[in-house]
């Protein structure tokens, strides 16, 4: 299944220094942290990635280190996995390419309808996210999906849903009743005065989850 908690990295919404902000959501106890950084150039992602990766190893941490959208940015620095947004290449395009290169990595991608989450399932993606399940400030504008829609797509998929889009510890557990695999977050940690301990509050709030690792 899907790490539980996945923290994603935005450079507009942070509190503390982003690279401090989510070392210390790692320590809260994040299963992955996914560099999302879509307006960085290649190099600057690929020394993002590479910064995080090694500060976790010296700090002795089991998060894993996942890259949204640049699979070259994955496979050079030997990420634990790819996250492929909407306008992203398609998954099958990912499979393939892990295929020839050997990489292990998980892929993953955002799905907002159930047709979407169907057919990431049938080209072999590991996992999807689904949202906004509220309104989120990452996506002003978009309508929520709601929880119904993320129950519909739970039940009908076999693999790991992760939901996303304005959750917090405030409205998680009506997320978690629908069965969904974890969720994704980034102002409900980076926006925190103390993400360090905002992380470890939503971890306790995931408890029930099966952690299980990948």
């Amino acid at each position: 299944m899907s790490p539980v908690l996945h923290v994603l990295s935005d450079r507009q919404r942070h509190t503390l220094p982003l690279e401090v902000a989510l070392l210390a959501a790692a320590r809260g106890g994040a299963d992955v942290l996914q560099i999302r950084e879509k307006e960085l150039p290649a190099k600057e992602t690929f020394d993002l990635v590479q910064k995080i990766q090694w500060r976790l190893r010296e700090l002795e941490l089991p998060t894993q280190v996942f890259v949204n959208d640049r699979m070259d940015v994955a496979l050079a620095t030997g990420a634990d996995g790819v996250h492929l947004p909407a306008k992203s290449i398609p998954v099958r395009a990912a499979v393939t390419i892990r295929a020839q290169s050997g990489w292990q990595g998980q892929i993953g991608c955002s799905v907002h309808t159930l047709d979407e989450a169907l057919e990431a399932e049938l080209e072999g993606a590991d996992y999807v996210t689904f949202g906004p399940i509220y309104a989120s400030g990452t996506h002003l504008g978009q309508p929520p999906r709601g929880l119904h829609a993320l129950q519909k797509i739970v039940e009908s998929i076999s693999i790991p849903v992760v939901a996303i889009g304005g959750i917090e510890i405030s409205n998680l557990k009506p997320v978690l009743a629908t069965g969904c695999d974890g969720v994704a977050v980034i102002g409900a940690v980076l926006l925190h005065a103390d993400p360090e301990g905002a992380a470890r509050h939503l971890i306790e709030k995931l408890q029930p989850l099966d952690r299980s690792p990948l």
